[in-house]
């Protein structure tokens, strides 16, 4: 309150499912409860306090849309700044379009067995393609309509724990708005006892695979061949060191392979940097984008190029906070906001701005005409933070 003496704050008590505003007296140290007694079964969030602190305002989470918008769809536009640059929010994550754009591939849930589905780019019609197991980051080969390969296992795990590399091959034919799931054939390129092996991309001409590997008991890039994978023998390091380097994309021009790494300070496992090295291992460098102090402290993650090569996408906390990240839903980057920058450091450009986490993108080079008719029904369900949910914390 403007009188310094309470603070209006959004609560979760223990034994209660929902969120709820209250005031805490600073001096007596007591909370006074605001709408747990008004609506008692609705989140309630982010509270305001009136200038003259006579009354409070703040966000309600009704649940299940009832009157107004029913529907998440698929693909949604957002306002781009950039003329001629079109911006479309994914229902899901780690999309990747085909060799003709006509369709994406993507995950769209990555902690419930999602697997792998492909929707038209468009947005108007969606496929199951791998289900019933949990899969992250995909890479449509550039070479071939009917390959597509993924990271097989949980996310977010150490370097010993099983995630494979899988390749998926499927019949194009079989996407018609008739059939609802598409039959495949998935070949694993990568041995059980290697541990953590995810974030595969392919090569311009379809004969590669670069993806990071935790074999060696410390997360580096390898290269191996995209049919047969490692099981012919033909694996190569090209990164090495005891730091992470992760998330690697291919140059549509075949010549570098862009990847976030902490090599600059391997002990911060906070810190990433974007740098770009040649598929030899040859010319290995950083992409300067933030300078001096905030340097050490940028996390740039899942870059990609442009369809010429020339510019770099990528997720960034280079912005600022507007709210807390506990006042808002779970993610694993609160204000990971989209940049772009080109290849030498210079250019660099805000995209989004807001408190969500803008992840996991991808970049197509034609322009795309959306129908938003189809998409998921809005349940109304979200994951709390973790500061919320872990179990010392009363609220």
């Amino acid at each position: 309150m403007h009188n310094g003496k309470s603070i209006a704050v959004a609560t979760r008590r223990r034994g209660n499912d929902f969120r709820h505003i209250e005031i805490f007296d600073l001096e007596s140290k007591t909370f006074q409860p605001i709408t747990n007694s008004i609506n008692p079964n609705f989140h309630h969030y982010n509270p305001f306090v009136s200038p003259d602190s006579r009354y409070v305002g703040f966000h309600r989470f009704r649940g299940e849309s009832t009157q107004s918008e029913s529907t998440y769809p698929h693909l949604d536009r957002v306002l781009s700044p950039v003329q001629d640059l079109q911006l479309l929010r994914l229902n899901g994550a780690f999309p990747t379009f085909s060799p003709e754009g006509d369709f994406i591939a993507f995950n769209h849930a990555l902690e419930s067995n999602g697997g792998v589905k492909i929707i038209r780019s468009n947005g108007s019609k969606r496929w199951t393609l791998l289900k019933g197991r949990t899969c992250f980051h995909n890479s449509w080969s550039p070479t071939e309509k009917h390959v597509i390969y993924t990271s097989i296992g949980p996310i977010f795990e150490s370097v010993s724990k099983t995630v494979q590399i899988g390749r998926i091959e499927f019949d194009p034919v079989h996407l018609t708005d008739d059939n609802e799931e598409i039959p495949f054939t998935l070949t694993i390129l990568t041995r059980d006892e290697t541990g953590n092996n995810a974030f595969p991309s392919c090569s311009p001409d379809g004969k590669s695979i670069v993806f990071r590997s935790g074999r060696s008991g410390y997360k580096n890039l390898y290269i191996v061949d995209a049919v047969n994978g490692e099981f012919n023998g033909s694996i190569r390091w090209l990164t090495e060191g005891d730091w992470i380097d992760t998330m690697p994309c291919w140059s549509p021009k075949g010549d570098v392979i862009a990847f976030s790494s902490n090599r600059n300070n391997p002990k911060n496992g906070e810190g990433f940097g974007i740098y770009v090295v040649g598929p030899d291992g040859n010319g290995l460098r950083r992409i300067e984008v933030a300078k001096g102090v905030e340097a050490e402290r940028e996390r740039l993650n899942h870059v990609c190029f442009s369809g010429d090569g020339e510019w770099l996408l990528f997720t960034a906390n280079l912005g600022g906070v507007t709210a807390e990240p506990v006042s808002l839903p779970n993610q694993f980057q609160p204000y990971g906001d989209l940049y772009v920058v080109r290849l030498d450091g210079s250019g660099l450009r805000r995209l989004t701005c807001n408190s969500y986490e803008n992840g996991t993108p991808t970049w197509h080079d034609r322009d795309l005409v959306v129908c938003s008719v189809d998409g998921d029904k809005v349940k109304g369900e979200f994951q709390e933070p973790l500061w919320i949910t872990c179990e010392n914390l009363d609220h």
